[in-house]
């Protein structure tokens, strides 16, 4: 799971037991693991998604929850790319906000390799 927030340690841990429930009656096994970001930055850079990424390129994950997908970034180019990079790891992202799951089609890709602008879920 990767979260923005400010909260209390106590605090997070209720909201991932609340999203573990929500996530199991989707058939998605929560796992242990939260990356939360503290902070008012939401840039794709910043350590939290760094940390993320890394993790994500181990190979033991397949599905990434986020309560948004704009907790990841704001950006829509941004995001675009990094669920491009994920879908190409076999990685995809349940929404919690809209109980959505969503993966990039990477087979819709054009052979220039020029990717369409990430259209806010539709079409994944």
């Amino acid at each position: 799971m990767f979260m923005n927030s400010n909260k209390s340690e106590s605090n997070i841990r209720q909201l991932i037991q609340q999203n573990r429930q929500k996530c199991s009656m989707a058939g998605i096994a929560l796992m242990n693991e939260t990356i939360v970001n503290k902070g008012p930055n939401r840039d794709i850079d910043r350590d939290a998604v760094n940390m993320l990424i890394t993790r994500l390129l181990t190979g033991q994950y397949d599905t990434v929850v986020v309560e948004n997908m704009t907790d990841i970034t704001a950006d829509e180019s941004d995001l675009e790319e990094f669920m491009y990079d994920a879908a190409n790891i076999g990685v995809g992202f349940f929404e919690l906000s809209t109980i959505q799951y969503h993966i990039y089609d990477t087979a819709k890709c054009p052979a220039d390799k020029e990717r369409p602008i990430w259209g806010g879920g539709r079409g994944c």
